[in-house]
């Protein structure tokens, strides 16, 4: 075990003023290394996470589909809407945002979370906002048969649209594990980033349209809310699961372009500072 610490230990070492090529094919080798390590984290995050709980994993489920129902029951009646459609439009939209502020929260404190394990034993410093992003994508995932119950609950059309909706989760993905990378290593360095973040996510949920439609926008306010990033995700769910459409190639262009920029920004300031973190701690 020894022995292969230091190998480990060695192969960082050299790596240290490696490029982005080399520390991308360095860590996606280790990753792949230690593949059985980010299994268990995941899976001890998620039982950790309801452990004595009565019902374990169903208040996946159960949670985002009450914290639904109640905010549509108050927009659609203040918005005068159907509550029927008005509830899948505000979970299609609901459930990514959840993805999104769950990961960027978790994944900002994912290195100083892992203080423990980093001072003991060597694990590459990727596999942590990886555990991070994993367990929300596996919430994420319970919480979608919340939605298709609802869906067919309420009669909603489900078209082929639906099969674009892993392409759309790993865009998303993606673009999340660039800026939780990022995120985790400035919040080392600036720990009062954490609280900032929450702050920023609370506003840009009202900049964003999950429990409003966008057709009531207008003016200005519009311009505004197409600056925000989550706008052109959150707008890839609505598309797919609550319109049953096919999202059109700008769509996507722009999704991808927005991933591209957060990984890009990502790699680089984890390639740059991941050495120096450890004296941070």
């Amino acid at each position: 075990m020894t022995s292969s610490n230091n190998q480990f230990k060695s192969q960082y070492d050299a790596s240290k003023n490696a490029g982005i090529v080399e520390f991308l094919s360095l860590n996606i080798r280790e990753i792949f290394i230690f593949r059985y390590s980010l299994y268990n984290f995941v899976s001890t995050n998620l039982s950790s996470r309801y452990r004595r709980s009565a019902i374990g994993f169903l208040w996946s489920l159960l949670n985002p589909l009450f914290t639904m129902i109640i905010m549509a029951v108050v927009f659609s009646t203040l918005y005068k809407l159907s509550f029927a459609q008005f509830s899948l439009y505000l979970f299609s939209g609901l459930l990514p945002w959840n993805l999104i502020t769950s990961s960027l929260l978790g994944g900002s404190m994912a290195i100083i979370s892992a203080e423990g394990y980093l001072k003991k034993v060597y694990i590459p410093k990727i596999i942590f906002p990886l555990v991070t992003l994993g367990v929300e994508i596996t919430n994420f995932m319970f919480s979608l048969v919340s939605l298709f119950m609802l869906a067919f609950l309420f009669g909603a059309k489900l078209g082929w649209s639906m099969l674009l909706l892993p392409v759309a989760l790993l865009l998303l993905s993606m673009f999340l594990f660039g800026l939780i990378m990022l995120l985790s290593i400035l919040t080392v360095f600036f720990r009062d980033l954490a609280h900032i973040l929450q702050i920023g996510l609370l506003g840009l949920f009202y900049l964003t349209p999950i429990i409003y439609p966008l057709s009531r926008i207008s003016g200005g306010l519009l311009d505004v809310i197409k600056f925000n990033p989550f706008y052109y995700f959150i707008n890839l769910f609505h598309l797919i699961i609550y319109e049953a459409a096919i999202p059109g190639l700008f769509d996507w262009l722009i999704c991808l372009g927005l991933t591209v920029i957060s990984m890009v920004l990502g790699v680089v300031v984890f390639q740059q500072k991941e050495k120096d973190v450890i004296y941070r701690l």
